[in-house]
């Protein structure tokens, strides 16, 4: 059978490549095994480098099909920790170094810099530290990322020497304080320059607006200064501009409009001020506009509504104001917004949640009015809402109480009206729910019990009624819980003894009555209680005084019986004042102690024996009148039977020795007395 020339040709491929492996030298693999001796490996990414298998079967190993020799070791993520052994050294063909994001630690080996065919140095996202070696021999360099270390020591100016650089990263390192290089204007093949948070100061060179191919520029958390640069309209292929967190001033320029590729836009953090130029609504690739904590001023332009690729938008901090823009969002994925802390009148925008992704809005501290619009009744997707500190009225859309990955609703400070719906057990995942200050009535829902990961309830200041749900004693995580100042009645439940995370409790005035549970007792992290300005009545229960409160108000309501010892060291004389019916024990330290106004439980018991006895005595002296004025009257009553006894026999008999009471009694007038005596009869 005639073998064909494609057959011959890949048998030689295959004769060459297994030679090539076969022929790895000992020492590239011996430099491999020290490499492994110096790391750390938990996850076992490194187990088949061993003496069993070839170096360019050892994962993350590349070598060149033809001699065998290692060129690329790529342990990106791996989990590795330890330190880099000089042994890469001896890999002389080395084209691609990856360690990135690992937990290596040390210094960078001097005798790196022998491998000149380098082209890819990444040792980014590691632990670093020391000062870095002179790398300038490595001129094949294409790419050096060394960022978020800790490397120190003066700024690197033999950078400027890698011309073939297209990618640099020294940002999130500890070098020390100074000036960014001129020179570094001398890398004309930059595509990505990442030099943040690095202990930069003073202006960014103007170098820096040559560097044509700059994609990315990224001089973000360092100390800055200067004007906004109007030279970087010239860099037309920039798509990424990270300035924030500096001290950059004046206006951002029209000119910026020139950058039609720009996708993420970050000034955010610096002494920016001026209004928005509006030639920037014509940047239609943003994806990220962020300016938050500025000077800016005036009203949005309107032609931001039209941004077709906005996914986060934030101007939070600034002094914008008037109407915002009604269709921002409207043609966008928006995914997260905050426009609070600014002075944003009118209606509040209705299309944020048009793409349904919108999963962070906040829009507090502003002076929006009107009703909320009810188009967010279906923004299932929102994780955080924010729209406190507005002028709100009308009702909270139906739909948002119950967002199934909310993790906080907060609509404090505003005018709504109506209740809480039932759906709000269907927000599971809320962690806090912030309702104070509005005018919210009805009942507090007993659903409130399904927000197991709830830690934050506030609702003071509203108009709620009815009691305190028991299902209240289901959220084991809430650490804070204020309703004071509602209509809130009955007993305050004893199943919320069972929060025991509870730090803060206030259920101030409100018209709550019976007795304090036992169980609060059994809330040992609480730092603050606050039962004032109620109708609870009965007395203070001793195991309150096991809790470690920083500060407690029972004051203004109906308790009775001694105040605990240690209660009252913690919580002063006026926590307690106003409940007629408490008093101090001779024996509290608190008491002697604080020269306390409270009377002391002795007095109180002499006052009610005092009172007993004087009752006693009333009652003594009342049964001792009747006594008296019964026994007169039967005494009359039976003087009275005498007399009428005595007369009847008296006239029986005819006996006439008490004429006088005869003539007093039935005489006639014009009769004389004496012919009214009775004749003898004659027998």
């Amino acid at each position: 059978m005639s073998t064909s020339p494609i057959q011959i040709y890949v048998w030689c491929i295959l004769l060459f490549a297994n030679v090539g492996i076969s022929a790895s030298s000992p020492l590239e693999k011996d430099a491999l095994l020290d490499i492994k001796i110096h790391l750390e490996d938990p996850q076992n990414y490194l187990s088949n480098w061993d003496e069993s298998h070839s170096p360019c079967q050892f994962h993350g190993v590349t070598c060149d099909e033809i001699s065998g020799e290692v060129t690329g070791v790529s342990l990106s993520n791996a989990s590795l920790s330890g330190t880099i052994s000089p042994s890469f050294s001896v890999l002389h063909q080395l084209h691609t170094l990856d360690l990135s994001a690992n937990s290596i630690s040390g210094t960078i080996p001097a005798a790196l810099t022998n491998c000149t065919n380098l082209q890819v140095l990444n040792l980014s996202m590691n632990s670093l530290t020391g000062q870095l070696p002179d790398l300038s021999s490595l001129l094949k360099l294409k790419v050096l990322d060394l960022s978020t270390n800790g490397f120190s020591g003066a700024f690197p100016v033999w950078i400027s020497k890698l011309s073939g650089l297209t990618e640099l990263g020294l940002g999130e390192n500890s070098f020390d304080e100074g000036g960014v290089p001129e020179s570094i204007g001398l890398l004309k093949n930059l595509t990505w320059l990442f030099l943040g948070q690095c202990n930069l100061r003073g202006e960014i060179p103007a170098s820096v607006f040559h560097l044509e191919s700059l994609g990315t520029l990224d001089f973000s958390r360092n100390q800055m200064t200067g004007v906004f640069p109007k030279a970087i309209s010239n860099l037309r292929n920039l798509w990424k501009i990270e300035l924030y967190q500096n001290n950059l001033t004046g206006e951002i320029p029209p000119e910026l409009a020139h950058l039609t590729l720009l996708s993420e836009f970050d000034v955010s953090h610096n002494q920016l001020t001026g209004v928005l130029p509006k030639e920037i609504a014509s940047l239609k690739k943003l994806k990220i506009f962020h300016i938050y904590r500025n000077n800016f001023y005036g009203e949005l332009p309107e032609g931001l509504g039209d941004w077709e690729f906005l996914e986060s938008f934030s101007t939070y901090e600034n002094q914008f104001s008037g109407k915002f823009p009604a269709n921002l969002g409207r043609f966008s994925p928006l995914n997260a917004i905050d426009i609070s802390e600014n002075y944003f009148t009118g209606e509040f925008p209705k299309f944020l949640c048009q793409s349904d992704k919108l999963q962070f809005l906040l829009a507090l501290s502003n002076n929006f009015s009107g009703e909320f619009p009810t188009s967010y009744s279906s923004c299932k997707t929102l994780e955080r809402f924010r729209v406190s500190q507005n002028q709100f009225s009308g009702s909270i859309p139906h739909g948002i109480w119950g967002l199934p990955n909310a993790v906080i609703i907060d609509v404090a400070d505003n005018g709504f009206i109506g209740g809480i719906s039932s759906d709000i057990g269907i927000s599971a995942t809320l962690t806090q729910l912030l309702l104070q200050n509005n005018n919210f009535s009805s009942e507090l829902p007993m659903e409130l019990g399904n927000l197991s990961q709830l830690k934050k309830l506030v609702a003071s200041n509203n108009r709620f009624s009815g009691q305190v749900p028991a299902q209240i004693g289901n959220l084991k995580q809430l650490s804070y819980l204020h309703l004071e100042q509602n209509a809130l009645e009955g007993s305050i439940p004893p199943e919320i003894g069972l929060c025991n995370s509870l730090v803060d409790l206030d259920l101030a005035e409100n018209s709550l009555s019976g007795k304090i549970p036992d169980t609060v007792g059994s809330l040992l992290m609480l730092d603050s209680l606050n039962l004032s300005h109620n109708m609870i009545s009965g007395g203070i229960p001793d195991a309150l005084q096991s809790l470690r409160l920083s500060y407690a108000d029972f004051s203004h309501n109906n308790l009775s019986g001694p105040i605990p010892p240690q209660l009252l060291m913690t919580a002063g004389d006026d926590a307690f004042s106003e409940n007629s019916d408490l008093c101090v024990t001779d024996t509290s330290e608190g008491w002697r102690q604080s020269g306390t106004s409270l009377r002391p439980c002795q007095w109180i018991d002499n006052h009610h024996s005092f009172s007993r006895r004087r009752l006693f005595a009333v009652l003594i002296m009342a049964t001792s009148l009747v006594v008296l004025l019964s026994g007169l009257a039967c005494l009359r009553y039976e003087n009275n039977r005498l007399e009428d006894f005595n007369r009847k026999q008296d006239t029986e008999s005819g006996d006439d020795s008490d004429s006088k009471w005869i003539v007093e009694s039935f005489h006639v007038r014009g009769v004389n007395p004496s012919a009214a005596l009775p004749v003898p009869m004659v027998t």
